[in-house]
Formats: structure tokens, sequence, C-alpha cells
């Protein structure tokens, strides 16, 4: 099974949520644009930014990464 890119994880995480990059922004202060680029896949986000949108998503960090491991946190 082939891993999963962040961006892949990112908009399953946000769609499962029902949330929009702008929400997502609001809840981890992360700045929207920068949010942008995580979901367009242009930038990976820092260790302390996704554990920001992980705790966000009620997701984990490592599934978020794209591996086969379990969803929740």
């Amino acid at each position: 099974m082939e891993k999963r890119d962040l961006k892949d994880r990112l908009a399953e995480g946000l769609a499962m949520r029902g949330m929009r990059a702008t929400d997502l922004a609001e809840k981890t202060g992360i700045n929207k644009t920068t949010i942008s680029y995580y979901i367009n896949g242009k930038t990976v986000p820092r260790s302390s930014k996704l554990y920001l949108i992980a705790q966000a998503l009620d997701v984990s960090e490592a599934w978020l990464l794209g591996y086969d491991v379990a969803i929740h946190r």
C-alpha cells in the first residue's frame, strides 16, 4: 500500500469534519494562505503546525502525514 500525501489527507480530514480552510485557519491560528499552501501541496507544515492541524481535525499526526495508521488521536 502506498503512502498518501499530506494534501490528500488534509482534504479528507477537512471533508470529514465539514470544515473549510478558513475554519481550520481560525481553529489553529495558522494563516489562511499557509493553510492553502498545505492543501495545495506547495509546502508541508512543521511539526508544531502539524500538531495544531491534527488537533483541530481530531486525527493523528501520522495519519495526516499519510501513513497507514489509525486515524484517531
